[in-house]
């Protein structure tokens, strides 16, 4: 659950939210839209990177996201797709399993799974930085599932993805979900938010969020 009060922030005097206040619950699927720069990726980096923000207060999971515990409890997938490059994917998962405390078994059972619906087994072993948007899109979205965060943000996570990629990843969020994970992300699709999401989020032109499903 992700609980953001009174939050503002601003570039260069340009105010881009005023006191914007809402709730994400668990067990839920958000998504965020509205037009290019109207500040969609803005609002994620100010939920993970409190330092980011102007004023206002964002709890995670009743945690203070000033308070490195709150860490724990989400994984973000920004935009760039351009991190850990010099690692292959298996290390790149193997470092995230172990920095988010998970079991080394049962981390390994779950990343077979996500490899073979992925279609990333022949990759694993090749560096990041060798790989194609849509592989970087999934391995950076394996490793998200499985650091077992209940607080999943994902910045545009279905560009450069296949049809058939984004069919599995939605499944995969959609199970997620009915585990009890919060999931929000931005997205250009409208009509993919509609079909996909319990709530869809819009920020308009004076900065404001507006439930429209």
């Amino acid at each position: 659950m992700i609980q953001i009060h009174e939050l503002s922030k601003s570039y260069g005097g340009r105010k881009i939210f005023d006191r914007v206040s809402c709730q994400m619950e668990n067990g839920r699927i958000y998504a965020l839209v509205g037009m290019n720069g109207i500040g969609k990726t803005t609002l994620l980096q100010v939920i993970t990177q409190p330092e980011c923000m102007d004023s206002g207060t964002v709890i995670i999971d009743h945690i203070e996201s000033r308070s490195f515990q709150s860490k724990y409890h989400f994984f973000y997938v920004p935009d760039s797709k351009e991190m850990f490059l010099n690692l292959t994917g298996r290390e790149y998962l193997r470092f995230i399993t172990r920095l988010y405390r998970q079991e080394p078994e049962k981390a390994e059972i779950m990343q077979k799974g996500l490899l073979e619906s992925f279609r990333l087994e022949e990759a694993i072993d090749t560096y990041i930085a060798n790989y194609s948007l849509g592989m970087k899109q999934k391995i950076y979205m394996a490793a998200a599932l499985l650091s077992g965060a209940e607080n999943l943000i994902l910045d545009e996570p279905f560009n450069g993805l296949d049809p058939e990629s984004v069919l599995t990843l939605n499944e995969i969020l959609a199970e997620r979900r009915d585990d009890g994970a919060m999931i929000l992300f931005s997205v250009h699709n409208l009509e993919l938010a509609l079909d996909f999401c319990d709530e869809v989020m819009r920020i308009d032109g004076e900065h404001n969020l507006s439930k429209i499903q």
